[in-house]
């Protein structure tokens, strides 16, 4: 029996795995990086910044966009918050050192308090939400983790109107979003225990996926192993 056809066969195979394989390793994903919408830059470029690092940073985008419509530049300012949860604590805490920076003076309080002192502004706000996501998994031969795509996008609602005439000088709902690519060495340090919108399942992370693990390992093993059982011969 002539062994040569199936020796060429096998070769074939696993000379287009040896591709796959230099393609990975030069990064050849065959789809682009997603890009970065909205986000400033404090930080290094080569730095890893973790799911809070970004939820603020766009919260922050958020307050800096609605603070043009503030009428003066040196105001005293309620911060109201209408929300409550974690989100809407954070986002005031953002929302009181960016406003500080620019000179105003601020007294934040929740929805059901009330604020003795005189106040020119009422800034009032509520987080609708925070969607954080890892829709995409790159991956070597379709087993070893290269890289994990991240989606987060905040969304807020924010009214600014005087204290005593009630005139309306801002009313919106804002969105922001930022989208990369995470090393996977990296992905374990980006998320954070204080939060819980700051951690999310990766996708296709359930039986699945290791399915899909398991028969590419088998498939490229018993390639392995006829290759060699007819160089054997």
């Amino acid at each position: 029996m002539d062994r040569k056809p199936a020796i060429r066969r096998t070769l074939g195979v696993l000379t287009a795995v040896m591709v796959i394989v230099a393609g990975a390793a030069r990064g050849d994903t065959g789809t682009p990086v997603p890009q970065t919408m909205g986000l400033p830059s404090p930080a290094e470029a080569d730095t890893v910044r973790t799911n809070l690092w970004l939820t603020e940073a766009l919260m922050g985008e958020i307050v800096s966009q609605a603070a043009l419509s503030l009428p003066g530049d040196s105001s005293t300012i309620l911060l109201e918050n209408r929300g409550g949860t974690d989100a809407d604590d954070l986002f005031g805490d953002v929302a009181s050192d960016i406003l500080r920076e620019q000179g105003h003076e601020l007294y934040l309080v929740s929805a059901d308090s009330t604020v003795t002192a005189p106040v020119d502004l009422i800034f009032g706000f509520r987080v609708v939400g925070v969607e954080l996501s890892y829709p995409e998994v790159g991956r070597t031969l379709g087993i070893w983790q290269r890289w994990v795509a991240r989606d987060l996008t905040v969304t807020a609602s924010v009214e600014i109107s005087a204290a005593d005439s009630g005139q309306l000088y801002f009313k919106d709902i804002l969105e922001r979003r930022f989208s990369d690519r995470i090393d996977n060495g990296d992905f374990n340090d980006v998320g954070s225990n204080l939060y819980d919108f700051t951690n999310a399942e990766k996708a296709g992370s359930g039986w699945q996926a290791r399915m899909e693990e398991i028969v590419v390992l088998g498939t490229l093993v018993a390639l392995i192993a006829v290759y060699f059982a007819n160089t054997g011969n």
